[in-house]
């Protein structure tokens, strides 16, 4: 008797092969970079990684916790740390800079896009959001500035500078910030961050 047809071999990960943690955000970060919050789904995520979607969940705990852990594969918290921590530019250019350019890096500009305008539009995606800033970068920035409460709002203050930058630049393209070279921008947005970071506290009116 002939022995049967063979089928086409199956791709991925073989069954018992080890799960990473690493397979698994960058595959949500693709989908959640090209589909975007609402759209992807634990089971997308999955089929991309290789995975069951059981494994998914029992890794992150929930597509929030997984889109709040993709966004720090595309803006890294320690991007903004190595601005903070010295060179030739003033404090509030090298931190735009730095911002600006995961904006405008082609490997990143893209999902900055998607995964923001997520956050804006999803209110578990801004949930999300909300932690990916408060946990990583804020509690990474603060840190560099002293850690207390007064650090916290001077680095929420910039942030909000930055962000709303984006924003306005990048997200919802308004004239005439979006049409301005970055070299531009950055020249006029990073005096108002290093007031924020480094003006005195009675002059920023800082609560006590």
């Amino acid at each position: 008797m002939p022995p049967p047809a063979q089928t086409g071999r199956r791709r991925g990960r073989r069954k018992g092969d080890p799960v990473s943690r690493e397979t698994v955000l960058a595959a949500a970060k693709g989908r959640f970079a090209r589909d975007g919050f609402e759209k992807t789904t634990l089971r997308a995520i999955a089929e991309d990684a290789g995975v069951d979607a059981s494994m998914v969940l029992y890794l992150f705990g929930s597509k929030e916790a997984l889109f709040r852990e993709s966004l720090r594969l595309i803006l890294d918290p320690g991007v903004l740390i190595e601005a903070l921590s010295g060179g030739e530019a003033d404090i509030g250019t090298r931190m735009v800079r730095a911002y600006l350019g995961v904006w405008e890096s082609p490997e990143s500009a893209e999902s900055m896009r998607t995964m923001l305008a997520s956050a804006t539009s999803n209110p578990d995606a801004r949930e999300a959001f909300r932690g990916f800033i408060q946990d990583y970068v804020l509690a990474a920035v603060v840190g560099t500035l002293g850690g207390d409460d007064r650090a916290r709002l001077r680095a929420m203050l910039a942030a909000s500078s930055l962000v709303g930058t984006a924003m306005m630049r990048y997200l919802m393209e308004i004239p005439p910030l979006s049409e301005l070279a970055t070299e531009d921008v950055i020249r006029l947005v990073a005096p108002t961050v290093t007031r924020y970071l480094t003006a005195p506290a009675d002059e920023l009116g800082l609560p006590g």
